[in-house]
């Protein structure tokens, strides 16, 4: 496990994270010899901090071919190219590098096209998590647990376009909460706002670049979250670079980011029609998209959202017609738009995993989507997808077996689309169980050996983590048996999978044991109300009287994900606890050929859950150990509600509602609250303690902040809105810079 020291070194004070694979600033010394005039010399900053010049990354990647375990800057002796540079910011990395070759008796420089680096080590935000890693984390430190007290509202920046219900002319096109993460590159920040619509804003001073409207408002409203909203997704090489949008009504787009303008060397005129190119059409009753697309190397994948009662619309007796909305996966040439692939998450006659619909019901069955987003491993070309239930997601009858590649984590080759290897969360899903978020993709020492992992965090409260490059398990997955169905027709999976370690990081399922107990009586009404329903453990199934599900259809974790500090190598994940009652009934009609129909609510006392606090977590994991290292309430929660008051309640009960994405720097956690005035909260990313909060503008529901560099300032920024509200993006910044260094040494 790693610590934190403070190091003096001349007259400068230098703190940094002590590491056995990473350079420290004991080795300035010896690095000043060489010619180094401060930590410049490896760094993207002349303080050090995690990130690293062409230098420094070059000695980290000696540490692993020697085999060593602490990194010897002398190393830099045998480089015949070395010379001394000096870097006082964090800088884009260069899209060419100069490379000497010999060519006969000549040795030529050639210009070799560098893949261009999307993380955040260099003070952007190019993806939607920072990196394409999933990890939501910065280096940048300007802003530190001294100062955060400091931050005061930059600039505010408010959409002309999306301006919310208060304006009459959105009354027949009313928007979601606004769920946007925007990119910054280059100076420039991109958000997508809830009317697919793109704009271009000043990073430095919030100030108008340019605008794209694709048009959407004026169409019909999309299914399940209407007019909603991710983000964007970006892409660069030594040619040229494009801005991606998916449109809700499916279109894939190619923006010029310097001009806002379409790119019509891509699809047809720019644009992609996702409607088509599958082997049915999708209906835009019952399919939208709201992500932002994955580009992974020279591909950009793209899934769908499909709508959750997409079984309703069924018709006849005859499953072969029913035919619902495909969840397949698509791969897309990111310069001429062709479609590259189709990975069919149903599997079709004859493809690994179609016995695992039984009935045949791979001709018909649908949902089974990647509706959230997703993650790359670029330098293994592996794209990593977490895919839905199945419809009908509250009933399997029709489609009995273990129904891959539903509710699962798919790793494809990016170019080619297939199958490198799957691991099925829950088999047979009939909780709606998605797997909401995307992978977060790691490297971590455990046992003393280096492994790449890849980290789930899941609606069921399990955090699964995986080998990333075969999908075996690095803790052991046990098979659990699981109760059965009630109802004659539904045919349960036997076993479930369980992690044996790490611990869940939330509540699973529900016995007397685990009711609200905060005083006499209101145990009294928790068990009353839990007597009116069927309950047990996790993955008790749906039944007529009507089942507890606990986490609840939103988790557990949700689409917020989880967040990951690569020097810490902690990782990060909120989630909330909130059971929900999913009720069968047979249909005596057979109406729209539903056999059975379902209803899933979410049951309270009052609008408290019914099951013991915190109603809403932040959890802390070591992953080099599998061990949380702190769970803390996210909120106060109602202590004020008429049942609670009495009470006098001191310690926080976590807010229901609540399960934000986190951005996590190089000391803190900055996240959106959402409450009758919503606020940015900071916690220290070591403790979990709260350190300080501002009211927004607007409401937030989720989205992680981003941060960024720009002009020797750290910003932080975020998106908010609520259905009535405007979208509106604010930054912040310290009050006083003039006196902070840019990268706060570690």
């Amino acid at each position: 496990m790693r610590t934190l020291v403070q190091i003096s070194l001349f007259s400068a004070f230098v703190a940094t994270w002590m590491t056995t694979i990473h350079a420290s600033p004991e080795m300035l010394p010896d690095a000043l010899k060489l010619g180094a005039k401060d930590c410049g010399y490896c760094h993207a900053s002349s303080t050090g901090g995690e990130a690293l010049n062409e230098r420094g990354t070059w000695l980290k990647n000696e540490l692993s071919e020697r085999s060593e375990t602490t990194i010897d800057v002398e190393w830099l002796l045998e480089r015949e190219d070395d010379e001394t540079e000096e870097t006082t910011t964090a800088q884009p990395a260069p899209d060419l590098v100069d490379v000497v070759e010999t060519e006969g008796s000549d040795e030529v420089v050639k210009h070799i096209e560098r893949n261009f680096d999307y993380s955040a080590r260099h003070g952007e935000w190019p993806a939607y998590a920072g990196d394409l890693k999933a990890t939501k984390y910065s280096p940048l430190s300007q802003i530190n647990e001294d100062n955060v007290s400091k931050l005061q509202i930059a600039w505010t920046w408010t959409s002309k376009i999306d301006t919310g219900l208060y304006d009459p002319s959105n009354s027949n096109r009313p928007p979601d909460y606004s769920k946007a993460t925007p990119l910054m590159i280059d100076g420039r920040l991109f958000v997508r706002t809830r009317y697919s619509t793109v704009s271009a804003i000043d990073a430095a001073t919030g100030d108008d670049i340019w605008s794209f409207d694709p048009g959407t408002k004026d169409g019909s409203i999309p299914p399940m979250y209407g007019f909603s909203t991710r983000g964007v997704a970006y892409h660069r090489d030594s040619d040229n670079a494009r801005i991606f949008l998916v449109t809700s009504n499916g279109w894939l787009i190619a923006l010029d980011p310097r001009s806002g303008e379409v790119i019509e060397s891509f699809g047809t005129d720019g644009r992609v029609n996702l409607r088509t190119g599958l082997r049915r059409p999708l209906d835009p009753k019952y399919t939208s998209w709201s992500n932002a697309p994955t580009v992974c190397g020279e591909v950009v994948v793209v899934g769908s959202q499909s709508d959750d009662n997409s079984h309703e619309a069924r018709t006849g007796d005859d499953p072969t017609k029913w035919n619902m909305p495909l969840g397949d996966i698509r791969g897309f040439d990111v310069k001429t738009g062709k479609q590259l692939w189709v990975f069919h998450t149903v599997p079709q006659a004859e493809e690994f995993g179609s016995e695992s619909w039984g009935n045949e019901s791979w001709r018909w069955m649908g949902n089974t989507n990647v509706w959230t987003n997703a993650s790359c491993d670029v330098e293994l070309n592996l794209v990593y997808l977490p895919t839905s239930a199945p419809s009908h997601h509250f009933y399997g009858g029709e489609r009995p077996g273990a129904n891959l590649f539903s509710t699962s984590i798919l790793a494809l080759n990016a170019t080619t689309g297939e199958r490198e290897w799957h691991f099925q969360t829950v088999r047979h899903d009939i909780w709606d169980y998605d797997n909401p978020a995307a992978p977060v993709i790691a490297d971590v020492k455990i046992k003393n050996e280096a492994r790449k992992i890849v980290a789930i965090v899941t609606k069921t409260g399990f955090l699964f983590v995986l080998d990333r490059t075969n999908g075996q398990p690095i803790w052991e997955i046990e098979e659990v048996e699981v109760p059965p169905s009630s109802v004659a027709s539904e045919q349960t999976a036997k076993t479930q999978p369980r992690p044996t370690w790490p611990p869940p990081f939330e509540m699973q399922g529900v016995s007397k044991d685990d009711i609200l107990d905060l005083s006499p009586r209101l145990y009294e009404l928790a068990e009353n109300e839990l007597k009116k329903y069927d309950y047990g453990e996790l993955f008790t199934p749906p039944s007529t009287r009507g089942t507890v599900v606990l986490p609840g259809i939103g988790g557990g974790a949700n689409w917020s994900g989880a967040s990951f500090d690569p020097w810490l190598s902690w990782l990060f994940v909120s989630s909330r606890r909130f059971p929900t009652v999913v009720r069968l009934s047979l249909s005596e009609s057979r109406n729209n050929g539903v056999l059975v129909e379902s209803q899933a609510e979410f049951r309270s006392l009052g609008g408290i859950p019914f099951v013991k606090p915190p109603w809403s977590s932040i959890t802390a994991y070591d992953m080099e150990t599998g061990e949380i290292r702190w769970q803390v309430p996210n909120g106060a929660g109602p202590k004020d509600h008429p049942l609670l008051k009495p009470l006098e309640i001191a310690e926080d009960l976590g807010r229901a509602d609540q399960c934000p994405s986190l951005l996590v720097t190089s000391e803190l956690i900055f996240y959106g609250f959402g409450d009758i005035v919503s606020q940015l909260r900071v916690m220290s990313k070591v403790s979990g303690k709260p350190l300080w909060s501002v009211n927004l503008p607007g409401a937030v529901a989720g989205a992680h902040p981003i941060t960024y560099e720009l002009g020797g300032k750290q910003y932080i920024v975020i998106v908010t809105g609520a259905p009535t509200e405007p979208l509106r993006v604010t930054a912040f910044t310290l009050k006083n810079q003039s006196e902070e260094p840019l990268e706060r040494d570690r």
